[in-house]
């Protein structure tokens, strides 16, 4: 409810109406019949005949001027509350962030000019200062005591309506707080509800009086609302930007999304946006060309009206840096074209090193790219801890006999357990029928016998169907899947692949498991209504697991020129996708996908053991790198409640990019400088959040105002605030009594009431 100083209408409403004298209203009626009734009888004879119209008007003024008097007289006065003059205090909060830089108000004016137009020039803070001793804070995130508006910045890259109410009631405490001034745009992205805060003011009787700052609703404009990206990625790989954009105003409209690195454009795409007030997602295709970290900025083409610019721009990091090869081991049961082009088209790719154990003849085994003597020197490993140093397998043709049943195991837990990845290329021995390698599958594995005829015979070349030469086509998922990208165009990638030679031979597989995706299929035979999977994948626990259900992908090179990398590409990108996502010793995560100055980094490290198990019994210390090349070193502590989860915190106070070294002594003493320590960075960039549904939030205000027993005013009719806040009931409020006797107004209307009797007698002759 709005208070204002009472009038006597409202005081006769609100029965806060009585005389000094101790005259009863009652009684005063009983005295203006009296005089009523007396004037009539001195109008019962006149020295001039009247009618009876013009002694009724005659008694009326005459009864009014006596009736005034009395009223004078008997000293009405109206009985409320009020502020005692200099006796409280008043705390005025004005909201400090970017979003009040915004200039949406009449004249192109932002919204903290207008502020400091409105508050501090044009007299708003000398009135309540009449009243109230005044304080003065500024808030983003963060609040702070200022002296005028020399202290605004509009600066902050946040803001918390909840912590400066709490900041102002902590340092206010114990002096005679009579309300809270909070001036704000409404535009709150604290992580509390304030509304709880200001109910607790209006159970101690400290109303908050709001003030709305801006337009409700912001006709034009263009925001980039969020950015997702890999963070880290290998040297040539091909990833995914995608980009959050709303905007009022712009509907239908076509605009370019780019992205610079530096001043040169990397990617680039015209969008047509869709209905307003509704984000969509836009994707960009990018491939890192410097190996190192790169800060790329991301832009929306400014649109003419737009009243915000500020949200047409993002910069976010990729880490293209140069990284520990990833470690594949790749198991062949025979030495097949695929098994020599597959290691051909990994050979320069220093993101992979392919470890290979083939088998040349019975009980003869050949391995190539070991990084030591006794690497695969005893077959397979036989223990979890040499099997999980890798970071994905291959199996070629191969047969269920070569392992045992603790070796198929470990497989399975490779994937599911330690999130290792997984490919079975080519023929599978139908023994791997319910073991767990059918698992991992993203396929089912059916045996020949239950085939239909056309489809039996598996692989082979010849007139059979399934051996005969096929263009394979991509799905709909393939189509766009960094795994089969030749380009990062639609319509180049598309060409590529019809460039492609024809492949030979398929091996027929039973139906797709739920939740696995085709990413390549036969164009013309199908097994049960359903085009035989040529690339499938699928999670699997923690890992991941392809098919490749074919021996011939050999073919895109050897049928395409020797300069051609297509089948390079392919097969890079397939065991980049298997091998990157498996988990490392050790692993840092941050709490946010972007971070601005002032926010608080909350950085998490998982570590594991050498069987990839959580470890609590390490000891780690981050040393962190600001952008200024400033060194901090910063211990991390085990979180309780989490095995082998490691926390810290600190604030960010520049922008640019922080570089953050994880050093881990380990219990178990591992000396592998891969479990030892971890590299990682991050960038601080020029805030959204303050330019994100940056409209002003009456809503909000008024909910603050209402729940602790204030007023909401809009900063266009603000001129009655002092007068409210004086009159609004508080907890140092005190009863005051108002005289109406010397009203101007009554001056006036009795001044009025005589003229017009003396006038209208003049007029009748009347002495």
């Amino acid at each position: 409810m709005q208070y204002t100083q009472p009038t006597l209408l409202t005081a006769l409403e609100e029965g806060t109406f009585s005389f000094a004298y101790g005259i009863s209203p009652w009684l005063f009626g009983v005295f203006v019949l009296l005089i009523i009734a007396g004037v009539w009888v001195t109008y019962l004879k006149t020295t001039r005949p009247l009618t009876p119209a013009w002694k009724t008007f005659f008694v009326a003024t005459r009864s009014s001027v006596l009736v005034l008097i009395l009223f004078c007289l008997l000293r009405p006065v109206i009985t409320t509350m009020q502020a005692a003059p200099q006796e409280t205090y008043l705390g005025v909060l004005i909201d400090d962030s970017q979003s009040m830089s915004i200039a949406d108000l009449d004249g192109g004016q932002s919204r903290q000019a207008m502020v400091g137009e409105t508050f501090f020039e044009d007299g708003i803070i000398d009135d309540l200062s009449e009243s109230f001793q005044i304080r003065t804070f500024r808030f983003d995130s963060q609040t702070q005591r200022i002296n005028g508006v020399d202290g605004l910045s509009e600066e902050g890259t946040a803001s918390s309506i909840n912590q400066a109410l709490q900041y102002v009631d902590d340092q206010l405490n114990g002096l005679r707080l009579g309300g809270l001034v909070l001036v704000s745009d409404g535009a709150d992205n604290g992580d509390e509800d304030p509304s709880n805060t200001a109910q607790d003011f209006g159970n101690r009787q400290i109303p908050i009086f709001t003030v709305g700052v801006g337009q409700e609703d912001i006709p034009q404009d263009i925001g980039i609302v969020d950015v997702t990206a890999a963070k880290t990625v290998l040297e040539g790989s091909v990833f995914n930007v995608q980009v959050g954009v709303n905007h009022q105003g712009y509907e239908g409209q076509e605009v370019e999304l780019s992205i610079r690195d530096g001043q040169e454009v990397v990617a680039s795409e015209v969008v047509t946006l869709g209905a307003q007030g509704v984000a969509r997602r836009f994707d960009l295709e990018l491939t890192p060309e410097r190996p190192e970290l790169i800060v790329y900025d991301l832009q929306v083409e400014l649109q003419s009206g737009e009243i915000i610019e500020q949200n047409n721009s993002y910069s976010f990091l990729v880490d293209n840096t140069e990284k520990a090869a990833l470690d594949v081991l790749y198991l062949e049961g025979h030495p097949r074209n695929e098994y020599k082009f597959i290691r051909r088209a990994v050979e320069g790719d220093e993101s992979l090193r392919l470890a290979t154990y083939l088998q040349t003849g019975p009980e003869k085994y050949y391995r190539q790219g070991i990084e030591a003597p006794t690497e695969l020197s005893e077959g397979f490993p036989t223990t979890k801890e040499d099997l999980y140093a890798y970071e994905a397998i291959i199996l070629g043709d191969i047969e269920e006999s070569f392992f045992n049943a603790d070796q198929l195991q470990m497989l399975d837990d490779f994937v599911a357990e330690r999130g290792g990845g997984f490919l079975m290329s080519g023929m599978v021995d139908e023994e791997f029928i319910g073991t767990p390698i059918a698992n991992i599958l993203p396929i089912t594995l059916v045996e020949e016998n239950f085939l239909p005829g056309h489809l039996r015979g598996g692989i082979r070349r010849g007139a059979h169907a399934t051996g005969e030469l096929f263009y394979p086509r991509l799905t709909n998922n393939g189509e766009f899947s960094p795994l089969l990208r030749l380009s990062g165009e639609d319509g180049a990638n598309d060409s590529l692949w019809r460039q492609l030679p024809e492949l030979q031979g398929v091996f027929v597989s039973g139906r797709i498991k739920p939740g696995a995706t085709v990413l390549l299929e036969h164009p013309v035979l199908q097994y049960q209504n359903q085009l035989l999977p040529i690339v499938a994948q699928q999670r699997y626990g923690s890992g991941r697991s392809i098919s490749v259900t074919t021996a011939s992908t050999w073919r895109w090179q050897m049928m395409l020129h020797s300069e051609d990398q297509s089948h390079e590409t392919l097969w890079r990108q397939l065991l980049r996708w298997l091998a990157v996502s498996a988990p490392e010793r050790i692993t840092i995560d941050f709490d946010r996908e972007f971070y601005n100055v002032g926010d608080e980094v909350s950085v998490t490290a998982v570590v594991l053991n050498d069987e990839y198990e959580p470890d609590n019994d390490a000891t780690l210390w981050m040393q962190t790198t600001d952008p200024l090349d400033q060194v901090n070193d910063v211990p991390m502590e085990w979180d309780i409640e989490e095995d082998g989860v490691y926390r810290a915190n600190f604030t960010v106070e520049e922008e640019g990019v922080f570089n953050l070294l994880v050093d881990v002594a380990s219990a178990a003493g591992d000396a592998a400088s891969d479990a030892t320590e971890k590299r990682t960075a991050f960038v601080v960039t020029p805030s959204l959040r303050e330019y994100t549904n940056a409209e002003m939030d009456a809503g909000l205000l008024g909910r603050i105002a209402a729940a602790s027993g204030g007023a909401y005013f809009n900063l266009d009719n603000v001129n009655g605030l002092a007068e409210s806040v004086e009159f609004t009931p508080n907890a140092y409020s005190r009863e005051v009594q108002i005289d109406l006797w010397d009203q101007p107004w009554l001056l006036a209307l009795l001044i009025l009431l005589l003229c017009v009797d003396w006038i209208a007698r003049r007029m009748k002759g009347l002495s």
